[in-house]
Formats: structure tokens, C-alpha cells, sequence
């Protein structure tokens, strides 16, 4: 057998891109807080080095996802378990990998989500509406999701320990990403996909378009990582700093820029970390860069 027919085409693709996006997030630079080729922001137990063996670990696990999807003919919530089960094995691999540092837990579970939806999807014969569809499938590959895992715990609290995403729901009512990605990602496809084409379509490079939509990003999600690291009213301020960021231009201007600059140096003396936002960052680079691929 050839070694290049171990995946079909299509799978092959999607979890390429989807690694891609991986380093494509930890990579560009001034990221506000967040680990990139330059600094390691907020973070002290981490670097750029820690993400690229965190990716490269998380890797096969895309390829899987991807390939789950592509041959699921079930209904589509009946994919969630299935993913699951690849996502807690490829846990391990990334934890052994970065000696327990938790680099891209949370990205884990959204892109192992949307390379498989984004498989059913070309499956299904959509090459031409691929982030659309997509974004539906994700979305009902998590139908029901907020009620079965967050809202039951107003009626019952399991034995175990609390996760930091349903201790921020009983506290706060934040659904996170199970809610966002529940929806269709709002966030992804309303802020930062246009952001992302916005900055491209006027010659900016990737890295410098991947900060703008990231500061796009910032002002709208819930960023569940800063909510557990600090409060409400910081994840209120970061929202409302980055409006203003984009109102000035962000990475289209040069007060923008250099207010990306001031806040990056800001957030790392605060350790203020965006981390909810990165994570969809990565899916919205996922997206673009797989329509590329499609069209």
C-alpha cells in the first residue's frame, strides 16, 4: 500500500490544517498576553517551544477526528462521545509531551470538534460553502450540550471535582465554549473570520491579520480562561479595550499597532491571558485556510 493513501484526501487536508492552525496561533506576534514567538506573555510555565510540542503531540489526534467524521453516517451528536474518547487519549500524549503544562486543552476539544464536522461536511459534497456548513455541523455535533453538562448541575453536582468551565457556570452562568460552539461559534464567523479577511484584502501579512482578528475576537468572547484567572469586571475591561483597539484600527493603523504593543507588554505584567479567544483564533485560521484549500 502506498503510504500516502493512509488517510483519504480529504482527512489528510483537514488535519493538516488543522495543525497548522495550532502553530499558526501560538506563532503570531504581538499577541496580548498570550504565548507567541516572541514572548510568552502572561504565562510563566510555558513558551512558544512548549506549543510546538504541544501541537506536534495533538497532531495524529486531528487526523483521527478528521477521519471519524469523514466515515460517521450516524446522526451527528452520536459523534461526540467518539471524539471524546480521541480527545482524552491525545490529552495524555500532550500532557506527557509538555510535562503536564496545559497548553491547548481547550483547543483540543474545539478542533477535534470542527475538523470532524468540517469532514462530514465535504463528505456530504459542500466544498464550496465549507465554512458555512461547517459551523452548522459543529454545531449540531454539540446540540444539547449546555443542558446536559451545565445547567443539570443546578439540579445535581457530581461526586468529582468541578471542571474550571462548570464552576465559571454556577458562578458567573457563562456557558463558554460548550455555548458558543453550541450556537455555531458566533464569535468565529461575525468577528473573527471578517476581521481576518478584512486585514488580508487590505495586504496584510498572515501574522499581522491573525492579530487583528484576534483583537476583534477579544472584544466580543467570554473568555472563560481570564474569568478563571481573574473576575468579571477584567473580562469587561479586556472587551472594552479592544473595541477601542478596533476602533482606532487595529493592526490597520499605526496608533492600532502600537496599542497592541502597549497592551501586550500590559497584560504580561498583569498575567492577563486571553486564552478563550486564542483558542478561537485557531478555528477561525482552521476555517479560512481550509475554504483556501476547498476553492
Amino acid at each position: 500500500m502506498n503510504l500516502w493513501d493512509c488517510w483519504p484526501s480529504p482527512v489528510e487536508i483537514i488535519g493538516s490544517t488543522a495543525v497548522e492552525a495550532m502553530l499558526m496561533e501560538a506563532a503570531c506576534a504581538p499577541a496580548p498576553g498570550l504565548v507567541d514567538r516572541f514572548n510568552s506573555g502572561a504565562h510563566q510555565d510555558m513558551d512558544f517551544f512548549t506549543f510546538i510540542k504541544s501541537s506536534s503531540a495533538l497532531g495524529p489526534a486531528m487526523y483521527y477526528c478528521a477521519n471519524v467524521g469523514w466515515q460517521h453516517t450516524g446522526s451527528s451528536q452520536e459523534l461526540l462521545p467518539v471524539l471524546r474518547t480521541i480527545g482524552q487519549k491525545a490529552e495524555k500524549v500532550m500532557f506527557a509531551a509538555t510535562n503536564g503544562i496545559n497548553t491547548q486543552k481547550g483547543l483540543l476539544f474545539l478542533l477535534g470538534i470542527m475538523t470532524a464536522a468540517a469532514a462530514k461536511s465535504l463528505r456530504g459534497g459542500y466544498p464550496n460553502s465549507i465554512i458555512e456548513v461547517t459551523l452548522k455541523e459543529a454545531a449540531q455535533i454539540c446540540a444539547g450540550i449546555v443542558e446536559r453538562e451545565l445547567k443539570s448541575l443546578q439540579c445535581i453536582l457530581p461526586e468529582r471535582k468541578l471542571t474550571a468551565g462548570e464552576q465559571l457556570f454556577l458562578n458567573y452562568g457563562i456557558t463558554g465554549i460548550r455555548g458558543e460552539i453550541e450556537a455555531g461559534l458566533p464569535i468565529v464567523r461575525n468577528q473573527g473570520l471578517p476581521c481576518l479577511q478584512e486585514a488580508l484584502e487590505v495586504g496584510l501579512t498572515l501574522n499581522d491579520a491573525l492579530i487583528h482578528a484576534l483583537i476583534g475576537i477579544m472584544c466580543k468572547a467570554q473568555d472563560t480562561t481570564v474569568l478563571n484567572r481573574h473576575n468579571p469586571s477584567t473580562l469587561t475591561e479586556i472587551q472594552e479595550t479592544a473595541r477601542s483597539i478596533l476602533q482606532a484600527g487595529g493592526m490597520l493603523t499605526d496608533m492600532g499597532r502600537k496599542r497592541i504593543e502597549e497592551l501586550d507588554k500590559e497584560y504580561a505584567r498583569r498575567r492577563i491571558s486571553p486564552g478563550g479567544s486564542a483558542d478561537l483564533l485557531a478555528i477561525v485560521y482552521f476555517l479560512y485556510c481550509l475554504q483556501q484549500k476547498c476553492n
